[in-house]
């Protein structure tokens, strides 16, 4: 996993509960956190972090990889501006992830390797399938929902199918103005 995920990571977690908290979730997990931004790490030590998150929280694993999306989309954003500026609304955005977010962002990160979505698109929202082989539906699902903050919309993320730990299917819902 790229490092930048883990430094956004640990803004989210600084900005909701504190720096003290950061660096108890990495002693609990028994990891330094130096990471740098380019630098590529164990998804091992992501899902200490998270499962650490959690006991500390008290909020779930899924719940808590949930958190880290939705808040870490608009701080990605603000990383890499040139990425989301040109996009006009959440809908327009998550339609262009496989075919000008992800791309952008292996020419930063190289060695990255995003997952791959197809979406369905209808009068009703998106479905969206997601594939990784990383399985990290929620986390999937949190982006989503932070798209829509991104945009400011109100966007409803359902889990229709979950076929295997790496590939399932949400249901994505937009309006505009926040809930």
């Amino acid at each position: 996993m790229k490092g930048i995920i883990f430094n956004v990571a640990e803004e989210v977690v600084t900005d909701l509960y504190g720096a003290d908290d950061w660096d108890s979730i990495l002693a609990s997990a028994e990891l330094e956190g130096a990471y740098t931004s380019l630098g590529n790490y164990d998804d091992s030590e992501i899902a200490a972090i998270i499962a650490a998150a959690s006991v500390l929280l008290e909020v779930e694993i899924e719940e808590t990889w949930r958190i880290i999306g939705r808040y870490m989309l608009p701080l990605l954003a603000r990383r890499i501006p040139t990425v989301t500026g040109q996009f006009d609304d959440a809908r327009q955005f998550l339609l262009s992830v496989n075919d000008i977010i992800h791309p952008e962002v292996t020419v930063l990160y190289p060695d990255s390797v995003p997952p791959l979505f197809d979406f369905v698109d209808t009068d009703a929202g998106l479905t969206v399938r997601y594939q990784s082989a990383r399985g990290l539906m929620a986390l999937a699902g949190g982006l989503i929902l932070g798209c829509g903050d991104l945009f400011g919309e109100t966007v409803t993320v359902e889990t229709l199918d979950i076929t295997s730990p790496t590939d399932c299917t949400f249901r994505v819902s937009f309006s505009a103005g926040r809930a």
